[in-house]
């Protein structure tokens, strides 16, 4: 019986074949469905190719996956399972997250620097049990009950680019109290330590923007800020600035 579907958005098809290699040597089995947005012709956002197949999965389960993760033990996907099976129908469960303070990262995945090339394991001694409750999840593995992902689709007007979604879910799953966000102890092997872009500097200011009123300060595993308008509005003239210094060719 199957009752997991991974979904994941594509645009490197070695990258993603190699994927899903390490997910079909998995000792349990599991759906997959994969989203081609080869030159980002189908689709501007993760957020719309997601919500576009959610109607697709038919497991009780959906995982969401960036195309550079690898599982290279063949037990991850069970592990996975088994810490879904124990979280509630509108929590949220990811491979990696942070808390709402300064304390270092938690999860249990190796990641690649883009800058030096080296692989970096995460912090994982904050894990209690397999998992524990956390703020906000990284976008490059996580999920939970399919019925939520269909209630509470991804905010494809705040996250109108490939950042976020995630952080955007956790965040209104908590201030709706719908249900937790927690992050376990799996050793996923992740090939990028992610880009913070202009881009992702903008969607980020729009989420302190948008929960601002429940909470004081935001985090995601790339940045962080307290929402008060001291703190957002040297934020909003910083990425004016650069906008405009891009548009006038002064800055890429």
């Amino acid at each position: 019986m199957c009752d997991i579907t991974v979904v994941c958005c594509r645009t490197n098809e070695q990258m993603y074949n190699n994927f899903t290699d390490t997910l079909k040597s998995q000792s349990i089995h599991c759906k997959i469905i994969g989203i081609n947005n080869t030159n980002n012709k189908n689709f501007t956002s993760c957020a719309s190719a997601y919500n576009s197949v959610i109607d697709d999965v038919k497991t009780q389960y959906v995982i969401y996956s960036h195309q550079d993760i690898l599982l290279n033990q063949p037990d991850i996907l069970e592990k996975f399972l088994s810490y879904l099976k124990r979280i509630e129908r509108d929590d949220i469960l990811g491979a990696a997250g942070v808390n709402f303070d300064l304390s270092p990262g938690i999860s249990d995945i190796t990641h690649r620097n883009n800058r030096t090339g080296k692989f970096v394991h995460g912090t994982s001694s904050f894990i209690r049990n397999g998992m524990t409750e956390c703020g906000t999840v990284d976008e490059c593995f996580f999920g939970g009950y399919t019925q939520h992902f269909r209630d509470y689709p991804f905010d494809e007007l705040l996250c109108n680019n490939w950042h976020l979604y995630a952080a955007e879910q956790c965040l209104r799953t908590k201030s709706l109290s719908l249900g937790k966000v927690w992050v376990c102890s799996i050793p996923l092997v992740h090939l990028s330590s992610g880009t913070v872009s202009p881009s992702f500097q903008y969607g980020f200011y729009r989420l302190c923007r948008k929960y601002s009123a429940s909470f004081p300060f935001i985090r995601t595993t790339c940045a962080y800020s307290r929402t008060d308008f001291l703190h957002l509005f040297p934020r909003f003239i910083y990425l004016w600035c650069g906008a405009v210094l891009r548009k006038s060719g002064l800055r890429k």
